[in-house]
């Protein structure tokens, strides 16, 4: 699993996720996820590059947008692949995380 931080402005941080976010994924990169979101603003994670998507990617994902929540930011998905979309929408994350196709849309939502 890599991480790559794509954008830092004022009002957002956007990372890009490459690899598996299994438990071995989640342990390489969350650290620095949560480090790099942890500023104040919006956070919009890419998982464009993202082939799986496991139980502690979702907790991981959770955890990040509920601490950005409580500094009254939020965190949005984008361009997920089919599987992963698959998976976000079967364990129902897409109603606590938003998802978005491309950025754009990303800033759509975090504008409404």
């Amino acid at each position: 699993m890599e991480l790559e931080i794509l954008e830092e402005s004022q009002t957002l941080t956007r990372l890009s996720l490459k690899g598996r976010l299994d438990t071995a994924g989640v342990d390489r990169i969350e650290t620095r996820l949560n480090a790099a979101l942890a500023r104040d603003r919006n956070g919009v994670v890419d998982l464009s590059a993202v082939t799986f998507l496991a139980s502690m990617g979702i907790r991981m994902l959770i955890t990040a947008a509920k601490m950005l929540s409580r500094r009254g930011h939020r965190l949005v998905l984008i361009a997920p692949r089919p599987l992963v979309e698959q998976s976000l929408k079967h364990t129902s994350l897409d109603e606590i995380i938003p998802v978005a196709q491309d950025l754009e849309g990303a800033i759509a939502l975090l504008g409404s």
